[in-house]
């Protein structure tokens, strides 16, 4: 998951003119309102697909037409007895996901506080109407999703469009997903990652292996690195030493920088090893070998010291 900056002001004409045609079947029926897939599948599914560079919005997996769904964040028919229906057309509702993740999510869409509004309590609960304008029309305001109308009610589920994914989640050597955040600083804003994961099956198999695969693979070439800088350092007895350093690893520490890119997959994982390279890569290849591990962070050093140039 990434952040992407979308502009809720400005949703696509076909979702906008759709919107404007199916809202008085919308407000009258309610959630029984049979929502006009057409709408999402053109221009808005263009839009989504040029914003997220084709990829899904929670794994970041690219997908292909067949495998492309476009999502409802707060789901306009939801699990139970709730529905956020007049929010099936507004452009800040709507996320590209692949069928996978959104077949775990499906309806659900879980919240801090409580279900039903507790009498004398003060409390917010869950939103289950839309705010209305005096004249009886939908506050088109209140239907964004980062209104605090809609975001008083303390969704788990993050969305990328609001939140910045990489306070709250951090892929680990292993390829897994986990909190950035501890239970014991912040226990809604560790459970929004448990819940966020948990709902869309961001730890499931394929994506473990696949993210643990980037990880190998910038370590395979660290250590090929390694060994050619090594062998090339002692049959010439180079004069200039941080020259040399520079043409062996920072090249490597590129691609490193370039998987976090926005149009490649699984930028978080990118993001997660450049920010613990030390303990992520480092360890992992020199063990307990003082000159290797005294020479990448040489290098690391070198690199940090270029780009702050």
């Amino acid at each position: 998951m990434r952040k992407v900056n979308k502009d809720f002001n400005a949703p696509p004409p076909a979702l906008q003119q759709g919107f404007e045609d199916e809202k008085e079947d919308l407000l009258t029926k309610k959630s029984d309102h049979r929502f006009n897939s057409y709408i999402y599948n053109n221009a808005v599914k263009e839009e989504l697909k040029e914003l997220y560079h084709n990829k899904c919005a929670y794994c970041e997996s690219f997908m292909s037409d067949d495998t492309f769904t476009v999502e409802h964040y707060r789901p306009k028919k939801g699990d139970g007895d709730y529905s956020y229906y007049w929010l099936g057309y507004e452009w800040s509702n709507l996320l590209p996901v692949c069928k996978k993740c959104n077949n775990k999510k499906r309806g659900q869409f879980p919240v801090a506080v409580p279900s039903q509004f507790l009498p004398n309590s003060g409390k917010k609960c869950r939103v289950k109407i839309p705010q209305l304008l005096p004249n009886g029309d939908l506050d088109m305001e209140a239907m964004k999703a980062n209104h605090p109308y809609l975001l008083d009610e303390k969704p788990y589920l993050l969305h990328p469009e609001i939140d910045e994914p990489k306070e709250y989640l951090f892929v680990k050597i292993t390829g897994e997903l986990e909190s950035q955040i501890g239970k014991e600083v912040n226990e809604y804003h560790y459970k929004r990652v448990e819940k966020t994961i948990q709902l869309t099956n961001l730890n499931r198999d394929v994506l473990i292996t696949n993210r643990r695969r980037i990880i190998e693979d910038f370590e395979h070439l660290l250590r090929i690195q390694i060994v050619n800088f090594l062998k090339f350092s002692e049959e010439n007895k180079p004069d200039n030493l941080s020259s040399v350093v520079k043409l062996a690893f920072f090249v490597i520490f590129e691609i490193i920088e370039n998987q976090f890119k926005d149009d490649q997959e699984y930028t978080l994982t990118g993001w997660s090893v450049w920010k613990n390279i030390k303990e992520i890569l480092f360890k992992e290849i020199y063990k307990d070998n003082q000159e290797i591990e005294k020479l990448l962070d040489y290098a690391l050093a070198l690199y940090i010291e270029s780009k702050d140039q």
